[in-house]
């Protein structure tokens, strides 16, 4: 379904009227890829909703409160937080009109104006942030400079507009000389006899701001048929009926619903009256109408997407819990590792106890405020406080110009010494252990991260209790599987893809394969790609040392991008090497590899076109 330009200005009208001026209470990300507000305006609390998904983006007010979906704060929702949350909706303005670009202007009573750009355009969506000069503040998916890049997307950059179309205004008065001289045909392949146009493409492939759904549906007021052939008459007709469309933008005067059909339901929806599919029911708000239409796709999507959720949302609380595991591990090796230096420090306390032990004896039976005696490099004695706290002050080039050793009078300077010999050994072991059990622990963390992606590609129960063995082999769950539960070894195979100039392509889908395609399959001259800063498949291109061209580079950094975590963002940094730079991690899971003299890729994590992959084993 298409959320389109005239869609995105009966939002804003929308939201003119009902959150405009209002205070955020709230901000919470319902999924990596959304952002909620809650708005207090006109003695109401409202909650608007803001994605940026690839298959999915919208703008619409929701009915009921959003929960939080992502477990952990990303920079941009601690921004939004700073930036945002009590701050006062000033203005919702459409910068370019025909565009899918919103702006939501805010004024903070602490750190003055902000706006927040919304781009609800597909498959480059996204949600940026930026101050009162328009410098970035941070983005929802930043895009760094690349060929695929249209526009670069970085905190302190400055904000640019979508670049804009290169197609004519879809309202009469518009600056088109010649409105009827429309092309009828399209070209036959190779040259051969042309086909008839259909009226509706036309139509979208020469006006600014229409999408199939208005272009279908000015075809059906033209014509009676949204499918119908262009003529130069139908254009004309066509043309005027998608300028009147437009025009709702100018009155307000919208007719928002949603098309119903009676296999499929909920199919469509509009901010205008639709004629070319299903019986169309009038909603309360175009809000309304496209919260209908998401809640009911997503009804079906979770019915028929994945019909081994229940056994993939188990092993994901199981990972969880291995996660949680792992950070406690991790929070009290930090609790007891010794600062830089301690040992050394203890141990020199200790030494300086044993050797005055008998001036400190001494001293401590004067009743003196503080008792001084000589050594052959200085002064040393012991200090009172009022509290009657006493303290061994000894020189020392290294503490800003003398030692202070406390002292404990329920024991002797030799058994002090000797409990504090004792203390700085542990401590020296502690020195030595913890960052051999931190960097294990952290290739567990990295670990854990690859099942995740490894059972969010999971495309069958096989390979979904592939996982949970994996966990198991890995030492995280403890108890031994029932006979019923247990299931063969995962035998599956790494994917294989053919390039245009017949290099194959390797790509292993989960950590097993991950192991199998970089340190089985691949020879050392081959090229080995990977996203960067994340969990993903390791993908090769058998290459054997041979030059490759960078259409074959970029088509296996998409695959790369693709079976990863970052499948469906735009821009996704990809390094590229040889694959004899390529070394296991030491006591590392498997699949977990350091790599160098790397070069970085920009790929969009988009599955390649299938009319040059060829693949084996699925």
């Amino acid at each position: 379904m298409h959320f389109d330009a005239l869609t995105l200005a009966a939002v804003a009208d929308e939201l003119r009227e009902t959150v405009a001026g209002g205070r955020v209470q709230q901000v919470v990300l319902p999924d990596s890829r959304s952002v909620a507000l809650e708005v207090y305006a006109h003695q109401e609390r409202r909650y608007l909703l803001l994605s940026a998904h690839p298959q999915a983006s919208r703008v619409h007010l929701l009915e009921h409160k959003p929960r939080r979906g992502v477990p952990k704060e990303t920079p941009l929702l601690l921004l939004l937080r700073k930036y945002v949350r009590s701050a006062r909706l000033e203005a919702v303005v459409l910068p370019v009109r025909f565009e899918r670009v919103l702006f939501l202007r805010f004024q903070h009573p602490q750190h003055g104006a902000t706006t927040l750009a919304v781009e609800p355009i597909g498959q480059l969506s996204n949600l940026v942030l930026m101050n009162a000069k328009g410098r970035i503040l941070d983005v929802m998916v930043r895009v760094p400079a690349g060929d695929r890049a249209q526009r670069v997307l970085l905190p302190r950059r400055e904000y640019q507009l979508p670049p804009p179309q290169d197609r004519l205004p879809p309202v009469e008065g518009g600056g088109e000389r010649h409105p009827v001289d429309a092309k009828l045909s399209d070209e036959g392949a190779d040259g051969g006899q042309a086909q008839p146009l259909q009226l509706w493409r036309s139509l979208l492939s020469r006006y600014a701001g229409v999408s199939p759904t208005l272009a279908r549906e000015a075809a059906w007021r033209a014509s009676g048929d949204a499918d119908a052939t262009v003529t130069a008459e139908a254009f004309t007709e066509a043309r005027a009926a998608l300028s009147g469309l437009w025009s709702l933008a100018d009155t307000g005067e919208w007719t928002p619903g949603i098309a119903v059909e009676e296999e499929e339901g909920v199919v469509a929806f509009a901010p205008y009256e639709l004629h070319f599919r299903g019986d169309f029911a009038q909603t309360d708000s175009v809000s309304a109408a496209v919260a209908a239409f998401y809640a009911a796709q997503e009804r079906d999507v979770s019915s028929a997407r994945d019909e081994y959720a229940g056994v993939r949302g188990g092993v994901a609380a199981l990972i969880r819990q291995a996660r949680a595991r792992v950070e406690r591990q991790l929070r009290a090796l930090a609790a007891d590792e010794p600062a830089p230096g301690e040992p050394e420090r203890v141990r020199t306390q200790a030494e300086w106890l044993l050797a005055l032990s008998s001036q400190i004896m001494q001293a401590i039976a004067r009743p003196g405020a503080q008792e001084g005696f000589s050594l052959q490099d200085g002064w040393a004695g012991v200090r009172r406080a009022p509290d009657g706290v006493l303290t061994l002050v000894v020189p020392s080039e290294t503490e800003e110009g003398e030692l202070a050793v406390p002292l404990d009078r329920k024991r002797t300077p030799v058994e002090q010494a000797e409990r504090m010999f004792d203390r700085a050994a542990k401590l020296e072991r502690a020195a030595r252990f913890i960052p051999r059990r931190r960097a294990a622990l952290e290739a567990d963390g990295a670990y854990l991260h690859q099942l995740e992606n490894d059972l969010a590609l999971a495309q069958d129960r096989p390979e979904i209790v592939a996982v949970r063995e994996a966990l198991r082999q890995a030492g995280w769950l403890r108890e031994r599987p029932k006979r019923r539960d247990r299931t063969p070894a995962d035998r599956s195979q790494p994917l294989r893809f053919l390039s245009p100039e017949g290099f194959p392509i390797l790509v292993g889908r989960n950590a097993r394969q991950n192991e199998i395609v970089t340190f089985k399959q691949a020879a050392r001259d081959d090229l080995w790609l990977h996203v960067r800063d994340g969990p993903g498949a390791h993908v090769v291109i058998r290459c054997g040392g041979q030059p490759v061209s960078a259409a074959t580079r970029s088509v296996a950094a998409q695959l790369a991008a693709w079976y990863s975590r970052q499948r469906g963002n735009a821009g996704v940094a990809v390094a590229v090497t040889r694959q004899r730079f390529v070394t296991r991690m030491a006591g590392g899971r498997p699949g977990l590899v350091h790599y160098r003299n790397e070069e970085t890729l920009s790929a969009a994590a988009e599955r390649p076109e299938v009319q040059w992959v060829v693949e084996s084993g699925q």
